[in-house]
């Protein structure tokens, strides 16, 4: 199965997606290879640029430009970091789309305590 893509946010989530980067770059770089890339860093900041914790916490072009701005992708992940972000991500609308993409049957749910079986709608006449 293919990873679910790109998973899109508005500007009022993206200060929480940019501190949990920072504050968990040193273990997805650690246990990935690499950090999982934003896609805003490539809008607010320079081609080229390297992007670390360190430099996030100097440079807030990216937070200014994403401001008030909808429905933009944060990131294209592939399954096996899918799995990864189901286990180290606890951003509510992450693993709500999480559970929309995949389903609660999908394997990389296997020991999440937060992952819920979708509810069937019931439809009204």
């Amino acid at each position: 199965m293919a990873g679910i893509d790109k998973t899109y946010i508005d500007g009022k989530e993206y200060p929480v997606y940019r501190q949990w980067w920072i504050d968990n770059y040193d273990k997805m770089v650690k246990e990935l290879g690499e950090a999982i890339y934003l896609y805003p860093f490539g809008y607010a900041f320079k081609i080229g640029t390297e992007v670390t914790p360190e430099f996030l916490k100097n440079n807030e072009g990216d937070l200014h430009y994403m401001k008030g701005r909808f429905d933009f992708p944060i990131w294209n992940t592939s399954e096996s970091d899918d799995k990864w972000l189901v286990k180290n991500c606890n951003i509510q609308s992450y693993r709500d789309r999480m559970l929309d993409v995949y389903g609660n049957n999908w394997k990389g749910f296997k020991g999440q305590k937060w992952a819920k079986p979708n509810k069937k709608q019931k439809y009204k006449r």
